[in-house]
């Protein structure tokens, strides 16, 4: 056993260095291939943290009458959380809006509060939302409240909604668009490479097969041929992740400050580990296949 695991090593390693043009122009394309992929993993995960925080700030605001009855205020705020789409309703009083625009005109020079007589500001319920994309929906069955005693206006804004979806569609689409090329691409790399080594030893496969050998046995080499140009791909791209994480994460965070972007131990080690399982499997499905053709002639 240990004798056939010693001479597939050694003939997956003698096979790599046989044709080391084509080899390394391999372990270049996958490397490149995986590359992509995780930079694709990180822009993704940086998307989702800022979605997160987009979504925090989508909310719609129901301007309640002056007139209307407490009771009828809190019955409405408690149906309105029942709705899986709802993370929080706060309820927002005359006086408390008041002292927010008092707090804001503080801030900025260019508002004045005018002295008057009464406070002309509504009391209102301020929704946040738990998901962005269910905002048109709950903003039209609020409406449905309108002139009912309770509420006179629905405020949102739709337009904000329809960009951020649109935003994350695109970066998603896009992202498993190149990566699908890529993946195409480096499987038809690594089976003419393989195709080439098979083609070059098929005298000795000829000879393996009729002294009674599988045709695992004559797989395997190839298969770890494929698999050890996965690895090489694997590990320049991860070194290459390594050395630019620290400026491209420092200028992200420079650059998007309000997005609470980091990369923690535990996403790394999921990032490693996605890279290497996708290179083992590209290099190893690939050759794979390049070997069943030719054997199945």
């Amino acid at each position: 056993m240990m004798g056939r695991t010693t001479y597939i090593v050694a003939a997956a390693w003698q096979g790599f260095w046989r044709n080391p043009v084509m080899s390394l122009a391999s372990t270049f394309t996958v490397g490149l291939m995986l590359l992509l992929f995780a930079f694709f993993l990180a822009t993704d995960r940086g998307l989702q943290a800022a979605v997160g925080v987009l979504e925090s700030k989508v909310e719609l605001a129901l301007f309640l009458e002056d007139d209307a009855r407490v009771s009828d205020v809190l019955a409405l705020r408690a149906t309105i959380e029942t709705d899986p789409a709802v993370a929080r309703v706060d309820y927002v009083t005359k006086a408390e809006a008041m002292a927010r625009l008092e707090a804001i005109a503080e801030q900025r020079p260019d508002i004045q509060i005018v002295d008057i007589s009464s406070n002309p500001l509504p009391a209102s319920l301020e929704i946040k939302l738990a998901h962005a994309q269910d905002a048109p929906r709950v903003a039209a069955d609020l409406r449905q409240e309108i002139g009912k005693g309770v509420v006179y206006e629905v405020v949102d804004n739709p337009s904000v909604v329809d960009k951020l979806l649109t935003i994350t569609r695109v970066l998603s689409i896009g992202g498993v668009a190149v990566l699908l090329m890529m993946l195409v691409v480096a499987l038809f790399v690594i089976v003419n490479t393989i195709r080439i080594a098979v083609h070059a030893r098929r005298d000795e496969i000829e000879i393996m097969k009729l002294v009674g050998a599988t045709d695992w046995f004559v797989r395997w080499p190839f298969i770890l041929e494929g698999m050890l140009v996965g690895a090489l791909g694997a590990v320049a791209a991860l070194l290459i992740v390594v050395a630019a994480a620290g400026p491209v994460t420092n200028a992200l965070v420079g650059f998007l400050e309000v997005v609470p972007l980091s990369f923690e131990s535990a996403f790394l080690w999921q990032l490693v580990a996605s890279v290497l399982a996708l290179a083992l499997g590209v290099g190893g499905g690939g050759a794979m296949l390049s070997v069943r053709a030719h054997l199945a002639k």
